[in-house]
């Protein structure tokens, strides 16, 4: 959205409206003004049916629209269950379930039957796409759920509780806002010091994403840009180049994905909202699990809460809830091989790391403590999640035999195609 200039236009509209009305109206505007703009997305594509019918709307939203109606139908019936939610009966638990059931196969439908369809009608799944914004809304709203069942949430009303699920600053790049935070983070005065940090961290984040992203760190990558080209290539590449094309690629996926959420949170400062950050320098962590307290925060702390806790509650095993939780960030991202094995790898990475400190500190070595080794530990975990972008940069178009061939070649080992 951010490449449009309606983005912005309609960014300054609603942050000058926003501070001409008195507090109690801020969120009803921010809510008008978020989901008039999300639903003109859809209004393109509603304006090209030929009849109203429920077939015919029906078909449009699964297949054809960006779906962003549906969406703010849930937001809606998860308001107006919000009571019956939160009584500690059965039908109140059996509700919660079919509830998340139900907007997690959605959010299934969408992401994961496509690849699916794929393999037995590539039309059908080319014309199923993804809504706007559905892995950020899907998990903003079992959030919501889960915490009204436990009866964790700050007062609130229906403006505030619209403002927070449609906001359409966060709605297509996140964080994943929970509703407790957005609560208790609103100012109500506008200051100089609101609009220079917003306007300093929009700035910043364009410069990452045109500047950075699109300019100068694609100038290193040389004659091999992209996941095609490493594929084709990688019979005469050395170990040394397909290194380098990695680490490059992770910085330009970091670039990329941190400038859109610094766009989002400068957006959001705009109208006196201090949104969850989402990366703290990531690439400066000495070790993976450092990097996973800094890197996409607003997801990986969801998945603590309501993966990892719960697994580890269940199983009394570390293992299996870091399993969980990074085969949910690998899956929430993609339904492909390529980011399920992402996740997998990534889960690897972290258990064996962890099982690597409760054995340094059963043996008490101090030597792991030095300060000094802080500097080879960021080099060896930039390496680290560089290898995590040979799974997710050839998808939809790489197979598993090329994702062994280049991590074959990370090890000076050549595999023929």
């Amino acid at each position: 959205m951010v490449q449009s200039a309606v983005y912005w236009l309609i960014l300054a509209a609603a942050v000058a409206g926003n501070w001409m009305l008195p507090a109690a109206r801020r969120p009803v505007w921010v809510a008008v003004v978020s989901i008039a703009y999300l639903l003109s997305f859809d209004a393109p594509n509603f304006a090209q049916m030929q009849s109203v019918d429920l077939g015919g709307i029906f078909h449009l939203i699964m297949l054809e629209a960006r779906g962003v109606l549906p969406l703010l139908c849930w937001v809606l019936l998860i308001w107006f269950l919000r009571k019956r939610i939160a009584v500690e009966d059965k039908f109140g638990h059996w509700l919660v379930t079919a509830l998340i059931t139900t907007v997690v196969l959605q959010l299934c439908y969408f992401k994961y039957l496509p690849p699916l369809i794929s393999l037995f009608d590539g039309g059908m799944a080319a014309r199923v796409i993804v809504p706007l914004g559905i892995s950020f809304i899907t998990f903003r709203l079992i959030h919501y759920i889960l915490e009204t069942r436990r009866g964790n949430l700050p007062p609130h009303g229906f403006w505030d509780y619209l403002s927070w699920a449609s906001l359409f600053t966060i709605w297509t790049a996140g964080p994943i806002e929970r509703i407790d935070h957005y609560l208790e983070n609103r100012e109500d005065k506008p200051s100089a010091e609101m609009f220079a940090s917003g306007i300093t961290r929009i700035i910043l984040g364009l410069g990452k994403k045109f500047v950075f992203g699109l300019q100068l760190v694609p100038m290193l990558f040389g004659d091999v840009s992209d996941g095609q080209g490493l594929i084709n290539s990688l019979g005469h590449l050395s170990t040394l180049e397909t290194w380098r094309f990695l680490i490059l690629s992770f910085f330009l996926f970091y670039l990329d994905f941190s400038a859109y959420s610094d766009i989002a949170i400068g957006s959001s400062r705009l109208f006196g909202l201090r949104i969850m950050e989402n990366f703290d320098w990531p690439i400066l962590a000495t070790n993976p699990a450092v990097y996973w307290k800094r890197w996409h925060m607003s997801l990986s702390g969801w998945c603590q809460s309501y993966i990892y806790m719960p697994v580890l509650g269940m199983t009394r095993s570390p293992y299996y809830a870091v399993f969980a939780a990074f085969t949910c960030i690998g899956l929430w991202h993609s339904g492909s091989w390529n980011w399920l094995c992402w996740g997998l790898y990534h889960a690897t990475m972290v258990a064996s790391f962890q099982t690597w400190l409760r054995y340094r500190r059963k043996r008490k070595w101090k030597v792991f403590e030095a300060d000094w080794l802080r500097y080879p530990g960021a080099v060896l975990t930039v390496c680290y999640t560089s290898v995590a972008q040979s799974f997710s940069i050839i998808q939809g178009f790489g197979s598993p035999l090329d994702e062994l061939r280049i991590l074959a070649k990370l090890l000076f080992i050549n595999i023929a195609a």
